[in-house]
């Protein structure tokens, strides 16, 4: 499974693609797939600070075929968190199957447009 740090500021929406593929490189077809990204101060806390979803467009596939998708967290969404670190996982959803992609930390950072 892969870690996958994100860094972001507060001043401005965080837009990333990615593309999700075998360790030797094919991409991974996610062809009707469905995505979902928990946000937590720490994974055992009960309340979840952000959900991105490919259902409410935190999460968007925009090339299934290929494995591209985008993750989308709006700056209205990040200024809503608090600064500092926070832990999250990527899940894929295959019909009844839910295979996680990645986890890892997220970060929060006073940005100076704000």
């Amino acid at each position: 499974m892969a870690i996958v740090n994100i860094t972001t500021q507060n001043d401005s929406d965080f837009i990333r693609s990615f593309a999700y593929q075998t360790v030797a490189g094919a991409p991974i077809d996610l062809t009707g797939d469905k995505m979902r990204m928990g946000i937590r101060r720490r994974a055992q806390d009960v309340t979840e600070e952000l959900l991105l979803t490919t259902e409410n467009g935190g999460l968007e596939i925009t090339d299934a075929v290929n494995g591209v998708f985008q993750v989308w967290i709006t700056n209205a969404q990040l200024l809503a968190l608090q600064l500092g670190n926070y832990e999250h996982s990527l899940i894929r959803i295959v019909g009844a199957l839910q295979l996680r992609i990645w986890s890892g930390a997220l970060t929060v950072n006073a940005g100076p447009s704000r």
